[in-house]
C-alpha cells in the first residue's frame, strides 16, 4: 500500500488498514491511496475534497482491464478533486461520494472482485495502444 500522507510504500498491509486509509482522504494532507496485490489487480482511491473520491480498479489477467466507479447521476458540485498535490478536474459522475465509496472499497479488499456495487456502475476505460 502507498499513501501520500505517509509518502513510503507498506507491504503486507491488511485489508482494514487499506479501508482506514480510504477513509482519511480529505483532499489535503491526504489524497491518495494505492494498494496493490501482487501483479494480479491494483485499488486506487484519491481525493476526498468536498468528501467526494475517485476510485479506479485495475485487473491485469486474463488481460490489462482499468475500470472507473462512477455515480448514476452528476455529483453536486464541481468536478475537480486534489491528488497528490494537484487539482485534477474528471467528469462529474467519476467523483462518488466518500460514504458511499468506503463500503465499495471495503467489499473489493474482502474478496479481490469490484463486484457490482448497488447505485454506482463500474466504466471500463478503453486502453489505447502505446505508439
Amino acid at each position: 500500500m502507498y499513501t501520500d500522507a505517509a509518502g513510503e510504500e507498506r507491504t503486507h498491509v491488511a485489508w482494514h488498514e487499506v479501508l482506514w486509509e480510504i477513509a482519511a482522504l480529505n483532499g489535503t494532507t491526504h489524497t491518495l491511496v494505492h494498494a496493490a496485490y501482487g501483479d494480479h489487480v491494483d485499488l486506487v482511491a484519491a481525493g476526498g475534497d468536498d468528501g467526494f473520491v475517485l476510485v479506479q480498479w485495475k485487473e491485469y489477467e486474463p488481460s490489462l482491464r482499468h475500470f472507473v466507479l462512477q455515480t448514476q447521476t452528476p455529483a453536486a458540485a464541481g468536478g475537480t478533486l486534489t491528488v497528490e498535490g494537484e487539482l485534477t478536474l474528471l467528469p462529474d459522475v467519476w467523483r462518488v461520494p466518500l460514504e458511499q465509496a468506503v463500503p465499495v472499497c471495503g467489499d473489493i479488499l474482502r474478496t479481490c472482485d469490484k463486484g457490482e456495487p448497488e447505485g454506482l456502475v463500474w466504466f471500463e476505460i478503453e486502453q489505447q495502444p502505446m505508439s
